[in-house]
């Protein structure tokens, strides 16, 4: 998998980088997600971050990127990430809680966007 690029120089690096997005994550709402990380290139680099990091503990599993809307709010919107796993629902939320506490607060609470991570189950 190519490592998504942490710097923005370019609408074609932008292509590049969307498309590796596109490899490493299952895409919900493919444009809606393009749209996003078009308009906030910073994401890119902790998404596929976070794919890596993700994947160190849930290897096996699928895992979703898309665009929530705020229903209150139409304009606001954030990513989340979703890790669908057939673990049971305690041993998939252990995971989820050492992947958060070994990486993800420290990561994400510099990143100017909202980006949500959860597990669901199969």
């Amino acid at each position: 998998m190519q490592k998504l690029e942490p710097n923005f120089t370019g609408i074609n690096n932008l292509n590049e980088n969307l498309r590796a997005a596109a490899e490493a994550y299952t895409l919900r709402r493919p444009n809606d997600v393009y749209d996003f990380l078009k308009k906030e290139p910073s994401a890119i680099a902790l998404v596929s971050e976070a794919h890596e990091r993700i994947r160190e503990h849930f290897p096996q599993d699928e895992i979703f990127l898309e665009v929530l809307r705020d229903p209150d709010s139409p304009m606001e919107k954030e990513l989340l990430i979703s890790i669908s796993t057939r673990l049971p629902p305690i041993d998939a939320i252990k995971k989820l809680d050492a992947f958060d506490d070994s990486w993800w607060l420290g990561a994400s609470s510099n990143s100017p966007v909202d980006i949500c991570i959860k597990v669901e189950y199969r």
